[in-house]
């Protein structure tokens, strides 16, 4: 093989090393970036203490109350935050307060639609020799594989592949179950998600590819929420992963196939992962950052497709060493 072409290795080529590869490439900027979070976090809490003793202060020498002196009175300050509908940022904060009611507050999720009503989908539309029928079947078929892949648990607690396996024709089922991990999401033994849905964003489009076949193409990003116990978090991204994918699934129908072949085909596709923990059990499995043992904020790296599915799926990895 020509060694200017080794980004066609087969071995280059194994979904199983890709997602190896995406979520073995950033802890070495983790474990700075922890470093210079904690030095910062020390001196913001040296900053409140002062002015918490000032506040007490001047509390003690007024008689009043703490609300009273910020305006509210006791019972406002006791009643439940409103939901808020203010922008999400683009952004995962370094750090700052976590609701575990609700945990994608002040993270690119915070409005996202929840579990898989948040992959838009175009109303079936005739597509080369396909029927809208047809492509309308198709679509339903890709939905229900995008969810199982992302918000089953018997797949991704239980470990049970077989209902995403069972979607594809015959002759391709051997080889999803073979590299089934590079296409569904298994949580890290251990973690479990908070009782909050996760989020989604994303789009499916269709077009005609070669004779008899159908590419229906996915973009998406999800967001889950895990329960951090006891741990200390420092920030949403610490207990929130974010899963970016695209990928084609590909219908194949007609007399042109054999009839094994007839049926649902993966395509073309890939991942990116942000906020997770690179270096927790099994490097498949998805754990968040809090479960690294040397977790930090999210990464320095910053690219915009990570949560942006509109925007081509980013390149470099995110468990830098």
């Amino acid at each position: 093989m020509d060694e200017h072409d080794i980004e066609r290795h087969p071995d280059l080529m194994d979904p199983d090393w890709q997602r190896h590869a995406e979520k073995e490439a950033w802890t070495g900027l983790r474990r700075d970036r922890r470093r210079a979070r904690r030095r910062r976090t020390a001196a913001i809490w040296a900053g409140v203490v002062l002015v918490v003793a000032a506040a007490g202060f001047y509390v003690w020498k007024q008689g009043t109350s703490p609300e009273e002196v910020a305006g509210k009175s006791p019972a406002a300050s006791a009643s439940a935050p409103a939901a808020t509908t203010a922008p999400a940022p683009t952004d995962l904060p370094d750090s700052g307060h976590v609701d575990l009611a609700r945990p994608f507050l002040d993270t690119p999720a915070q409005n996202w639609p929840e579990g898989i009503a948040g992959l838009a989908i175009p109303a079936p539309a005739k597509a080369g020799s396909f029927s809208a029928k047809q492509v309308g079947e198709a679509q339903e078929q890709v939905k229900h594989a995008v969810e199982i892949a992302q918000f089953d648990p018997d797949t991704q607690v239980g470990r049970h592949p077989g209902g995403y396996v069972g979607l594809f024709a015959p002759d391709a089922r051997k080889d999803v179950e073979d590299h089934v991990q590079g296409y569904v999401t298994y949580f890290a033994e251990g973690y479990h998600l908070l009782p909050v849905p996760p989020r989604m964003t994303g789009k499916m489009t269709v077009r005609p590819g070669a004779p008899g076949e159908l590419t229906v193409h996915v973009s998406y990003v999800v967001a889950y929420a895990f329960d951090p116990g006891n741990r200390v978090v420092e920030g949403p991204g610490d207990l929130a992963p974010f899963v970016r994918v695209d990928r084609d699934y590909i219908l194949r129908s007609g007399s042109r196939w054999a009839p094994g072949s007839r049926g649902l085909w993966l395509g073309d596709g890939g991942g990116f992962y942000t906020s997770i923990a690179c270096h927790t059990g099994n490097p498949e499995d998805l754990a968040p950052a809090f479960s690294d043992p040397d977790y930090g904020a999210p990464p320095l790296s910053r690219e915009p497709g990570q949560f942006d599915p509109d925007k081509p799926l980013p390149t470099k990895g995110n468990c830098t060493r």
